[in-house]
């Protein structure tokens, strides 16, 4: 019974193939101990007291994928800071090699290039505030037991800030590349310039992870709230 009982929560969590098998090993566990902890000699009736205690296994599911949800917003949010840091690193490494082999514009692009400039600043300092915010907001609220309308309405919120974080970060980064190809314009191939090109695509880099945790914490959400109506 307990194999069964087992096989029906693992297939309640197929979504997540870690979380289902880290959720079937634990209750495993629990579920043995607590038969060889009954007086009865009977097993069958030991494993039928065991299940029904222990509840429902959809019911079981719903709550490992609640905690489990909440857990993944947290790494998105702690993600979101690393990788507007991770942006901010590359963008000065690149400036600080620019002083260093003394490259300089062309006349002709100084104020294109003061306008990006403006562009790129208010976008990333606009990324770095929300970014806060939205870890800061999702560190502050407790980790539900149930999928109740209250963290419904924190995912919402939570998923709106990191899309605002991921907005801003995307017009820096490609301020940084429109800045990038007007500083590399007219160069020869060579490994200076291939030096601001891997900066640019650590840059780039760092968005896609942000833009991928934000995914992940999405579809996450949208199988829990299935999981749950059903």
């Amino acid at each position: 019974m307990i194999p069964d009982y087992l096989e029906s929560l693992a297939r309640e969590l197929d979504f997540d193939r870690s979380l289902s098998r880290c959720v079937r090993e634990e209750v495993e566990d629990h579920l043995w101990e607590a038969v060889a902890a009954e007086p009865s000699g009977n097993t069958r009736q030991a494993q039928q007291r065991v299940i029904a205690n222990f509840g429902d296994a959809r019911a079981i599911a719903a709550q490992f994928a609640v905690v489990s949800l909440a857990q993944r917003t947290r790494r998105a949010g702690i993600a979101a800071v690393l990788v507007i840091a991770g942006d901010l690193v590359a963008m000065k490494a690149r400036v600080a090699w620019y002083a260093a082999a003394r490259w300089d514009i062309s006349d002709g692009m100084r104020a294109l290039r003061g306008l990006v400039i403006l562009i790129d600043r208010y976008a990333f300092w606009m990324s770095v505030i929300i970014g806060l915010g939205a870890l800061a907001y999702i560190l502050s609220r407790e980790i539900p037991a149930a999928f109740c309308p209250a963290f419904r309405r924190q995912l919402r919120c939570f998923s709106l800030l990191c899309s605002a974080t991921a907005a801003a970060l995307v017009v820096s980064v490609i301020s940084d590349g429109v800045l990038t190809a007007l500083q590399l314009q007219g160069m020869e191939p060579s490994v200076e310039i291939w030096v601001a090109i891997f900066t640019m695509a650590v840059e780039i880099a760092c968005v896609g992870i942000l833009l991928v945790h934000i995914r992940s914490m999405t579809l996450r959400a949208a199988s829990t709230a299935a999981l749950v109506k059903t």
